[in-house]
Order: C-alpha cells, then sequence, then structure tokens
C-alpha cells in the first residue's frame, strides 16, 4: 500500500495495465449523489467504470467508532472487490482532507474528487422532503449539513471538478461529470 495524495497516487509512472482511477463524487446528504450515480448507473453512461454508493458496498455504522479513514480504505477494497476489472466511481460523503491520509492497494493508480454542492436553501428544501423515516428533516440535521458543506466548499481546492446543482437537473449533472471524465481520459493517452 502507498500513501495517497488525492490528485495523483501515483507519480512514478506505473500507469500500466490493470491500474485503476478511483473517483469519488462527494456531497452532504440531499445534495444528489445517490440520485447521480444511479442515473448514471441506469443510463450506462460510462462503460469503462463500475459506479457504486458507498452504502451499497459497505456498512458505515461497522466502523463509526474507527478513525475515518479505516472506512475509507474499507470502502476502497470493497470495491475492488466488487468492481469488474474497471475503474471504479464511488459516490459518498467524503471528506477531502481525511482522504489524503488513506493508504490505498497498489493496482489503484489515482484518486480523484469531484464536489456536488447546492444552495443552502435548496438544501433545506430537499431535505425537508425527504421521507421523515430518513431522519434528515430535522433542523439540527440540516444545520449539521450546511456546516459540512460549508466545509466542503471551503476545501474546494482538493476536488477536481465542483458542480453546483442548485439549479441543475441530474442529467445534466451527469453529463458534466461524464465529460470531465472523458476529457481528463483523453488528457492521460496524451501524456502517455
Amino acid at each position: 500500500m502507498k500513501n495517497n495524495n488525492v490528485e495523483n497516487i501515483n507519480k512514478d509512472g506505473n500507469k500500466g495495465v490493470n491500474m485503476k482511477k478511483i473517483i469519488f463524487i462527494s456531497a452532504v446528504c440531499g445534495v444528489g449523489k445517490s440520485t447521480t450515480i444511479e442515473y448514471m448507473n441506469n443510463n450506462k453512461l460510462l462503460n469503462n467504470y463500475d459506479i457504486f454508493d458507498i452504502d451499497d458496498i459497505i456498512n458505515y455504522h461497522e466502523y463509526k467508532n474507527e478513525p475515518p479513514v479505516i472506512f475509507y480504505e474499507a470502502a476502497i477494497r470493497n470495491a475492488l472487490v466488487k468492481s469488474k476489472n474497471k475503474n471504479i466511481i464511488l459516490g459518498s460523503c467524503v471528506n477531502p482532507v481525511e482522504i489524503k491520509q488513506v493508504k490505498v492497494p497498489d493496482s489503484i493508480d489515482s484518486i480523484e474528487m469531484i464536489l456536488l454542492y447546492c444552495s443552502e436553501e435548496e438544501l433545506t428544501i430537499r431535505l425537508k422532503e425527504r421521507d421523515i423515516n430518513r431522519n434528515c428533516s430535522s433542523d439540527e440535521f440540516i444545520n449539521g449539513q450546511i456546516e459540512y458543506q460549508k466545509y466542503m466548499i471551503d476545501h474546494s481546492g482538493l476536488f477536481k471538478l465542483k458542480i453546483d446543482n442548485t439549479n441543475i437537473n441530474v442529467k445534466d449533472v451527469s453529463k458534466q461529470i461524464v465529460d470531465y471524465i472523458k476529457n481528463r481520459e483523453c488528457d492521460i493517452i496524451n501524456e502517455l
């Protein structure tokens, strides 16, 4: 395992066969990361990526007493096991500072992060509209999500792409992500 510096884990030129890329789509609850992941999967927008909501590959509550970096490392391992020899996209509320501390398997070439966010007003509306059983509509919960989103925006330099989806539908958000990934892959091929 090697230390991760988020931008490019493997700078020693090992862009060889079987090296995988991981892209985190990160956002607080209510912004639309799960909706985006589901849309991208259902429409098969990236054939060379396996796309997962992190909740589908790991149970956070089993790690709630561990440092977050342990959870992220386990999530990456689980995604690698579940992946079909493709690159990986994980939707999660990833802390951009903590992910830099993750030790990743040698089979990972790079980790990049995409930030989804929306206005505080829109986030409040979206969370208030959620099913009451999801426990997301209390003022305390909403204020916590707003504060954490501010933190993520304050650290937005750690994200390769930032998308404000306040007034953008999931199709257009997904298109921006797909265009970014396809353009990034062209850049990598041209670097070789």
